[in-house]
């Protein structure tokens, strides 16, 4: 008998790997009608998953963590993550007109190592300030998401309190360009191909990647609901040799054009499939990072409290990382 597996999605290409197993029969060969749905945003996503609409979802690997701990708006939800699904192809991507000024006062910097370019916003932010201007505003995808990690880094390692002396707000991706294009923000941190098409569309540049901030750093898990992981384990092991499988398809150069095709149709990324080829080189993982590595969920964690988001003991984040992460589920699955 097939079961029906719903998992929600984000338009990223990194959706790319729950995509492939639906589509390309992946998980039809494990047993699994594979219905992958399409979120407008983060937010949305997040109800869906905790108030049961889906049974899983490619998700930010934080968000898993704060919707397990009840701390990301919705009730406590406990979930568990037996797949990473991707290192993540994030940027931080600038106005002209704030990048123009980044140029204009401080060349040598932007001329420079692209993760010490938030040094250039310093001389910005001290003439704003004294000329009475509202501060800089940033946006990322979600407040529990690498992006707003890695956005908080870059302007630390630049020597700007993203706490204090810039706004972060919070806006879905897709609505990214063109919040930036109407000057309602300043500069955004967000995953392909939102940068690339503010780029295409001559209204932004990109001042620096996730590879320059966290080298490796994981970006999206599978995140699956508890209760629907535990009634059943067999799917859940067949989804995973799925994942795993789609995975292996979407890192082989050979399949890169016909990946964009798929994402380009409307119910998935719905963006032209050049721009999307493009930027599809670094947003999937390689095969051998598909096992949930615990060590990234209590990095995560260790973020998540310099952010102000989490206040837990180091036993406690030992005990959250264990109880979300599950390589065993992993390992089990693939034998």
């Amino acid at each position: 008998m097939v079961e029906i597996v719903k998992l929600g999605f984000a338009p990223l290409v990194d959706c790319a790997i729950p995509v492939v197993a639906a589509e390309k029969g992946f998980a039809a060969a494990e047993g699994i009608d594979l219905v992958v749905e399409r979120a407008p945003s983060w937010a949305a996503l997040r109800d869906r998953l905790a108030f049961g609409r889906v049974d899983g979802a490619h998700i930010l690997a934080p968000l898993a963590l704060a919707i397990h701990q009840g701390i990301a708006g919705v009730p406590a939800t406990a979930l568990r993550v037996p797949v990473s699904l991707g290192l993540g192809n994030n940027a931080v991507t600038v106005s002209l007109d704030l990048y123009e000024r980044m140029v204009l006062v401080a060349p040598e910097v932007m001329a420079g190592p692209p993760a010490l370019r938030a040094r250039a916003l310093r001389p910005i932010i001290d003439a704003d300030r004294a000329a009475g201007k509202p501060l800089l505003s940033f946006v990322t995808v979600f407040h529990f998401s690498c992006h707003h990690y890695e956005l908080l880094k870059w302007l630390a390692d630049g020597g700007v309190d993203g706490r204090s002396e810039v706004n972060i707000g919070v806006i879905a991706p897709p609505r990214m360009v063109e919040s930036l294009a109407a000057g309602w923000i300043d500069g955004y941190c967000a995953g392909e191909p939102w940068n690339q098409r503010a780029v295409q569309r001559g209204i932004g540049k990109v001042v620096v990647t996730k590879a320059d901030i966290r080298p490796d750093g994981l970006e999206k898990v599978l995140g699956l609901r508890a209760d629907w992981a535990e009634e059943h384990p067999a799917q859940v092991a067949a989804l995973i040799r799925a994942v795993v499988k789609a995975a292996d398809w979407s890192c082989d150069p050979a399949n890169r054009a016909e990946l964009a095709r798929l994402l380009a149709e409307a119910q998935y990324v719905g963006l032209a499939a050049d721009l999307i080829e493009l930027t599809l080189q670094g947003a999937i993982p390689a095969p051998d990072r598909n096992r949930p590595d615990r060590a990234d969920a209590l990095r995560l964690l260790s973020e998540m409290a310099a952010a102000g988001q989490l206040d837990l003991s180091d036993a406690d984040r030992i005990r959250l990382a264990n109880a979300v992460w599950r390589p065993d589920l992993y390992q089990e699955a693939m034998g």
